[in-house]
């Protein structure tokens, strides 16, 4: 019977090791991590973030030269909610399918357990190197990216970085920002059989949820050059209190993704510019102030950068195809590392973004093998001698 590969039985075992966002607790993983970069001498740096949830900084020196980072999460998406046909955390192989299932399979434990595999290979084969391999492996990703905004906060600087996310192993050099904002409609309950002596919230927030669906055709106008349109939708609504009763509250999520050029201030602006007009035809509409749940910056990297040349060769080397860069549709790490450390950095992983915070969730395992061998390239020519 065949036997899983060693980066495979590696994922199967951080798969099992629970970290959902929320409540985003990722203590067992960075265990493991720091023990298995101990095993072939990495050094190891835990930097507290929150209590009980650290960044892992595991870096590999070999002397004067360029810094390359790796940067990838600990955290993963809550499957709370979600249907599945196996226990989520029990990592489920299908060697038929040539799969694996599993909370974080491809977002972003097999980034993560694929770069350590890439690590571990050149901490036991460490020649003609000069220049230092840093993996930054970081929790609070799936909350805003709350353990990268720490650690460029505290300072890092490398020449080039890799982030790992869910993109089949292609070269991404730009990615989407996310606005995410909670609104909450009020109203005034009153019996439902005397409606009209109440202000029904669940009626004003459907009004506006219909006029904010009308911003995608103004943003259809101006798309970005590799990640297409901007968007705007509402992905949370929940109000009211009994059957029998006009609601008096409605709250609502908006997911407003920005592509480069676009800022927050602009979405606030579009934002208010339609609460305004409802306010003219509603003039009984009363918002709570809102409330910021998510917000991240668009970001983009020249092709010119040597990063990106250096990834493109490797990834064709290993699939053995022409590669060009894309544009990943979600927001991501990157932004930190570009728009506030000033890091040229690419995003690149197996794995498809399809799958990512879906039920049974899954990677390839061609995908997950060919990345370890990927990171290894990139690695070696980057800090190569």
């Amino acid at each position: 019977m065949q036997q899983p590969s060693p980066v495979i039985k590696a994922l199967m075992t951080c798969i099992s090791h629970p970290t959902p966002n929320p409540p985003g607790e990722v203590a067992e993983v960075a265990d493991w991590l720091e023990k298995w970069a101990k095993s072939f001498g990495a050094q190891v740096v835990r930097q507290t973030v929150e209590p009980g949830e650290d960044n892992v900084i595991i870096t590999l020196d070999y002397g004067p030269g360029p810094c390359l980072v790796f940067n990838t999460h600990m955290d993963v998406n809550s499957p709370k909610g979600q249907v599945w046909s196996t226990p989520p955390f029990e990592p489920r192989l299908s060697l038929d399918e040539g799969k694996l299932y599993g909370v974080g399979a491809c977002d972003a434990k097999g980034s993560l357990v694929s770069m350590m595999a890439a690590l571990e290979n050149i901490a036991n084969d460490p020649r003609n190197l000069s220049g230092k391999l840093v993996l930054t492996a970081v929790m609070g990703e799936e909350a805003g990216g709350l353990g990268t905004l720490h650690l460029v906060q505290q300072g890092i600087q490398a020449d080039g970085a890799v982030v790992g996310e869910p993109t089949g192993l292609d070269v991404a050099i730009a990615h989407k920002g996310t606005y995410m904002r909670r609104l909450r409609f009020l109203g005034r309950a009153a019996h439902s059989g005397r409606p009209e002596l109440g202000i029904n919230a669940i009626i004003h927030s459907s009004k506006f949820i219909v006029e904010y669906e009308k911003l995608n055709t103004k943003l259809s106008l101006t798309p970005h050059a590799l990640l297409g349109p901007a968007s705007a939708v509402v992905t949370m609504i929940q109000g009211g209190t009994r059957q029998n009763t006009i609601p008096n509250q409605s709250e609502i999520i908006i997911d407003r993704r920005l592509i480069p050029g676009e800022t927050h201030a602009d979405a606030d602006s579009e934002l208010q510019e339609i609460l305004d007009a409802l306010k003219i035809s509603i003039p009984e509409l009363t918002l709570d102030p809102i409330d910021v749940v998510v917000a991240t910056i668009p970001s983009e990297t020249m092709a010119t950068e040597r990063i990106v040349s250096t990834a493109l060769e490797a990834v064709e080397q290993v699939v053995g195809k022409p590669q060009t860069p894309y544009g990943f549709r979600a927001g991501c790490d990157m932004s930190k590392l570009v728009t506030i450390a000033g890091i040229p950095t690419i995003i690149l992983g197996p794995g498809s973004l399809d799958q990512a915070h879906a039920p049974d969730e899954f990677v390839e395992i061609s995908q997950v093998e060919q990345a370890v061998h990927i990171y290894e390239r990139i690695a070696r020519q980057f800090i190569g001698r």
